[in-house]
């Protein structure tokens, strides 16, 4: 995994595929600077909220700002 300012993408692409690099895949992610506690009530809420909003065809990717839960 390689972070970088989504600016610089093609740069780093370009970068690695000039010093050998095969890629395989290749994406945007957002990760949140502030993750946030949510009682486990909130969180199954948001679970829902985030699987029907990933039914509709058009949406690609659901992003929260929550803490992953504990396991």
């Amino acid at each position: 995994t390689i972070y970088g300012e989504p600016t610089s993408f093609g740069e780093i692409q370009k970068h690695l595929e000039d010093n050998g690099f095969e890629i395989t895949s290749a994406e945007f992610t957002r990760i949140p600077n502030d993750l946030k506690d949510v009682t486990p009530e909130e969180r199954e809420t948001i679970d829902k909220m985030v699987e029907r909003l990933e039914d509709f065809d058009d949406v690609q990717n659901v992003y929260t700002n929550m803490k992953p839960a504990e396991e």
